[in-house]
């Protein structure tokens, strides 16, 4: 499935205000977001189709029953948006740092999963506990196509 461009817009700016509002209240809104940003979360967006048919689910009018991930599937897709992220931040010519210095587009969490802070991971996670309800945001939702991996 791929989003039209109204939705992809919208499903870009739910995920990034689900980002403010988890791990960086106050911080810069959608508008004040430069263009690399802005792709970047709608990158995030356009990799949600992928990441629900890797657990079997897939996207659906809004359904009547709440979605939630297992435990396994959220850590297994978690791992996958980790991934996703540092492909799409390579190809905006992002580099490993030590120090982040977004000018000279480096990063410090450029690096594999299993180097990460659980802190970091957590963002990842939190990116796929949300699914659903960025989803939800433009009427949409997730229903499983095969038994959840437990």
């Amino acid at each position: 499935m791929t989003f039209d461009e109204t939705t992809l817009e919208r499903l870009a700016e739910a995920i990034h205000e689900n980002y403010l509002a988890r791990f960086a209240p106050g911080g810069p809104s959608w508008s004040q977001l430069t263009p690399d940003m802005q792709e970047a979360n709608r990158d995030q967006a356009r990799a949600i189709p992928s990441k629900l048919a890797a657990v079997g689910a897939r996207i659906a009018p809004a359904p009547a029953e709440p979605f939630a991930f297992t435990p396994t599937e959220v850590e297994r897709l978690a791992q996958m948006e980790h991934r996703r992220w540092m492909a799409e931040r390579r190809r905006a010519g992002w580099r490993y740092a030590a120090v982040r210095d977004d000018r000279r587009r480096h990063h410090p969490m450029l690096v594999r999963w299993e180097k990460l802070t659980e802190d970091e991971r957590e963002k990842d996670r939190d990116a796929v506990r949300n699914i659903p309800q960025v989803l939800a945001r433009v009427g949409l939702g997730v229903v499983r196509e095969s038994r959840p991996a437990t």
